[in-house]
């Protein structure tokens, strides 16, 4: 009696993580970036980092040219902004195709 109990619950168990397994497998994306590619990244973003700061500080020096002439959004977007996407929102791996947002949009509707 409760061998069969026991059975009937292991059955049910194994068909419903079969099916979860199956609807997750299908939410990941074919397209994974190779081990060689993830393996690289890593000390690619550790110099992104750097180059984070050193955008900082280019940018600290460069604010009052940029309040001046207007472009203060370009200059924060360019040595700020984009390095910190690179570094810490781009999938791992992902060297091309890493910029996606509003910027992206409004510039391939033109």
């Amino acid at each position: 009696m409760y061998r069969t109990k026991s059975l009937k619950i292991f059955t049910i168990s194994c068909l419903f993580l079969a099916l979860v397994i199956g609807q997750a497998s299908a939410a990941v994306p074919e397209e994974r970036a190779e081990g060689f590619a993830m393996a690289i990244d890593i000390p690619v973003r550790v110099v992104s980092m750097g180059l984070i700061v050193i955008g900082t500080a280019v940018f600290i020096v460069s604010l009052p040219f940029a309040l001046t002439s207007g472009s203060t959004g370009d200059a924060w977007t360019s040595l700020i902004a984009d390095p910190f996407e690179f570094t810490f929102t781009r999938p791992l791996g992902k060297f091309e195709d890493w910029r996606r947002g509003p910027i992206e949009s409004s510039a391939s509707s033109d």
